[in-house]
């Protein structure tokens, strides 16, 4: 039942709905509510302690009537404008409630004789309800306070993470690095270098030009351990650097870096709503106008009924009706679950860009991956080698052929060099010069090594060049695994080859058996060959493997499958994923994914691999159990409250339930809906 107070106007009309009526307030509108709290409790305990003791109408008059309308305005704007569009919500209850109770105590004030002898008690008089007008509204600003502050508490993770960016930054001069200037963080643009010292925070996305040092990223990316940095890795603005001094090139703005995507994106997910708040939604539009009724039928049964006082009764619980039915837990039942799950899953380096992506994930039913960069490292790395024409199998022999083919691929940019250069460092082999170096697009490179022809590509590379690469046990075994084959001729003669492959992510294994645990079958789509992507699928445990696809076979496929009724989940990290996390009921990327993967992914697992996935599923479907529980809180409440408001225990209790204590229920439920949403907040 959380309330605006900032603006002193009525609020547009309110959706149809609980979740609308629960509207978040912006940060700056609890200073107002604290004040319109204080005041409104203060002098609602004096008007209740002067109504108990029978004291002055007029002096009750006059503490009530700025509890109604000064503090309970936000109540009274946010109801006339719920009737005013023609679609009463909760505050339209309430409401009427307050309307009611303040209205008929203030005619009885100012003009008693005009009621009829059923208002009048057995001393002649009207009773009055203006402590039940004011404590209504003091208890509905408090539950307000109540969820206000359960709200901030869950976004507390966010709010530090805004807090990250230092407001400065130390920029070299490009002139003369040596010379540094302190500048506001905004004012720097994209290919500045800014100098970082020991144990500063990161003031922006950008690539380390020059020193050495680790930088503890844990509140981006939760990953606990603090991670190494040297020239050409990427770090990112928040973090916090180690013992060494860094010269970073910025790549992003304030305005653009990652810390601020996720700041935006977490604000959005607090706004955008799951489709399981359309259950509610029709509930309540439905619910409203019923309680009217009821409220209604309560006031003509206890006047038509009531042997004595029977409208005065009947007024009383006609007001209780409309109070204690205000479905403010309902309202609250889906909101406050969804921010607290939201708020923990950006606490655990999972981004959730909306409420709807937490429901979406919590009813997957398969998890299909990328391969490259997804569920593997997306370095490819030399798995295997063998010589060709000769039994021998010497490491003098293995070193000189690796030697001379990483020597080729050095002067090359071709994308498996790297793994080249890897496996000669780890044997601390020394690259002899190569010169003539010539790559071939999608097939191998040519150069002269110590005055030698070397050629390093495909069988089909080696075949158009005259030569053949002819057969090899080891060659065949890794094929069939899917590695890639690269072969090495030296002075016209094929010598050997190597079998290159992208191996896992170390986590891969443990986090596919757990999906399998959960219920969830697992797939991989692939534009790698169908042998590899089906060797990796068997290598980790998923159950089925597609490779050879383009982007746009992997969008149809995942299209397929959702026709087919299943409930796809897509985990991905590349540019080429973009359309098959779009496509997917849910998409995730993984956080080294490429800007326009995180951009088009529903949720990113901030630590850059696949630990995260797991947990975010339980986290998922632990959120939409809470979110079920406090839908049934709320409908119990209701249930059980408003035949009890009505009166129904009147003949077995002589009483009849005040206005105040239906209030005070009122509350009571929303707290319950509160504390049962915030204990998933701890685990």
């Amino acid at each position: 039942m959380e309330l605006d107070v900032i603006q002193p106007e009525p609020q547009p009309p309110p959706a149809a709905g609980p979740a609308a009526c629960c509207a978040s307030p912006e940060a700056g509108a609890s200073r107002r509510e604290r004040i319109a709290l204080v005041i409104s409790t203060v002098l609602g305990i004096t008007l209740f302690a002067v109504a108990m003791a029978g004291g002055s109408r007029w002096l009750q008059l006059a503490l009530a009537t700025p509890i109604v309308f000064w503090g309970g305005w936000p109540i009274l704007s946010g109801g006339i404008a719920g009737f005013r569009s023609g679609r009463p919500g909760m505050f339209s209850l309430i409401t009427l409630g307050v309307l009611a109770a303040w209205g008929s105590s203030t005619l009885a004030t100012f003009a008693p004789g005009i009621f009829p002898a059923a208002f009048r008690g057995s001393d002649g008089e009207v009773a009055v309800s203006f402590e039940s007008a004011g404590m209504i509204v003091v208890l509905v600003l408090l539950g307000q306070w109540l969820e206000s502050r359960a709200r901030r508490g869950t976004t507390a993770a966010i709010r530090s993470l805004m807090d990250l960016t230092p407001a400065v930054a130390e920029r070299l001069d490009p002139a003369d690095p040596s010379r540094s200037e302190t500048v506001p963080l905004a004012s720097v643009r994209v290919g500045e270098r800014l100098r970082v010292r020991p144990g500063g925070r990161l003031p922006l996305d950008g690539r380390v030009v020059e020193g050495e040092s680790s930088c503890d990223e844990s509140l981006l990316t939760g990953e606990p351990m603090p991670v190494a940095k040297g020239p050409g890795d990427r770090v990112l603005g928040g973090s916090i650097n180690g013992s060494g001094v860094l010269v970073i090139e910025a790549e992003a703005t304030s305005d653009h870096s990652l810390l601020a995507r996720i700041t935006r994106l977490v604000r959005e997910a607090h706004t955008k709503r799951a489709p399981v708040e359309q259950l509610a939604d029709a509930i309540s539009a439905r619910f409203v106008p019923a309680v009217l009724v009821v409220a209604g039928i309560t006031f003509i049964a206890w006047s038509l009924l009531a042997p004595s006082e029977g409208m005065a009764l009947g007024l009383a619980s006609a007001v209780s009706v409309l109070v204690i039915a205000c479905p403010c837990a309902l309202g609250l039942a889906t909101p406050l679950s969804m921010t607290v799950a939201i708020g923990r899953a950006a606490r655990s380096g999972i981004l959730a860009r909306s409420a709807a992506a937490v429901q979406a994930l919590a009813s997957a039913e398969s998890i299909v991956f990328d391969k490259t960069g997804t569920l593997t490292e997306g370095r490819p790395q030399i798995t295997g080698e063998g010589r060709v024409g000769s039994p021998e199998s010497q490491t003098t022999q293995a070193d000189e052929s690796l030697q001379m083919a990483a020597a080729v691929e050095s002067q090359s940019e071709h994308p498996l060099a790297a793994a080249f250069m890897q496996a000669a460092e780890a044997r601390s082999l020394e690259l002899p010069p190569a010169s003539e170096v010539a790559a071939t697009a999608g097939r191998g490179v040519s150069g002269l090594v110590e005055g030698r022809r070397v050629l390093l590509g495909s069988r089909a590379f080696l075949e158009e060049r005259g030569l053949v690469a002819g057969s090899s046990a080891g060659a065949a075994e890794a094929a069939e695994r899917g590695a890639t084959l690269v072969w090495l001729a030296i002075d016209g003669a094929v010598t050997g080859w190597f079998a290159l492959e992208d191996p896992p992510r170390p986590e891969t294994a443990g986090v596919v058996a757990q999906l399998a645990e959960m219920g969830l079958t697992t797939a991989v789509l692939s534009g790698d060959t169908p042998a590899a992507a089906a060797a990796l699928a068997t290598n980790v445990g998923c159950g089925e493997a597609i490779g050879g696809l383009t982007p746009e076979a992997k969008l149809r496929e995942i299209e397929r499958r959702r026709l087919q009724g299943q409930r796809i989940a897509f985990v991905g990290d590349g540019i080429n994923d973009a359309p098959a996390l779009a496509a997917a009921d849910v998409g995730l990327a993984v956080g080294s994914a490429a800007d326009v993967a995180m951009e088009t992914a529903d949720i990113t697992l901030l630590s850059g691999g696949l630990t995260g996935l797991p947990e975010a599923v339980r986290l998922a479907r632990r959120t939409m159990g809470n979110v079920r529980e406090n839908l049934a809180l709320a409908l119990l409440y209701n249930t059980l409250a408003i035949p009890v408001a009505a009166g129904a225990l009147a003949p077995l209790t002589g009483t009849i339930t005040s206005p105040m204590l239906a209030a005070a229920a009122m509350t009571a439920s929303s707290l319950s809906v509160i504390a049962n949403s915030l204990k998933h907040s701890r685990g």
